[in-house]
């Protein structure tokens, strides 16, 4: 039964960063794919798994990894549709400081900026709707160890 309410709640956490995703897509860019809908499942997961892993981190240390990790699963995202599937979803090829024309560096910044809010829905869906009341109900290896090489807030 655990195993169940764990599996959805991810499922929930999933579906919700998939639709806000591709919701600010349409908001800037005026359209969007079914891999961003995927992406941005995938890219809520890990701000919820950073958030919760560095507990008691300052929020600025935990924007600027949660930007690294929107921009690290845009370039695998970027390789598989656009370069191996040819889908040519988006292309940053002219937008500086771009790497392969996948992700670039404004908009690492811009995710980092998002994630304060991505958060923030986080820890509403565990609080509210999952029944948590600390702000802790899942640590993450990957999280914990980043988390323990990055001072807390003075």
């Amino acid at each position: 039964m655990n195993c169940i309410r764990a599996f959805g709640r991810q499922l929930v956490l999933l579906l919700s960063g998939g639709f806000f995703y591709c919701l600010v897509e349409l908001l800037f860019r005026g359209y969007t794919h079914v891999s961003m809908f995927v992406l941005g499942g995938i890219c809520f997961l890990a701000i919820g798994m950073i958030r919760r892993g560095m507990h008691g981190v300052h929020s600025v240390w935990k924007m600027i990894l949660c930007g690294t990790a929107i921009t690290f699963f845009e370039f695998l995202c970027g390789i598989i549709v656009n370069c191996g599937l040819g889908l040519q979803v988006w292309d940053y090829s002219s937008v500086p400081m771009n790497l392969m024309g996948q992700v670039c560096l404004p908009y690492t910044l811009i995710w980092c900026v998002l994630s304060l809010p991505a958060m923030a829905l986080d820890t509403v869906y565990w609080r509210y709707a999952f029944g948590y009341t600390s702000d802790m109900p899942v640590h993450t290896g990957i999280a914990e160890a980043v988390g323990a090489a990055i001072p807390e807030q003075v």
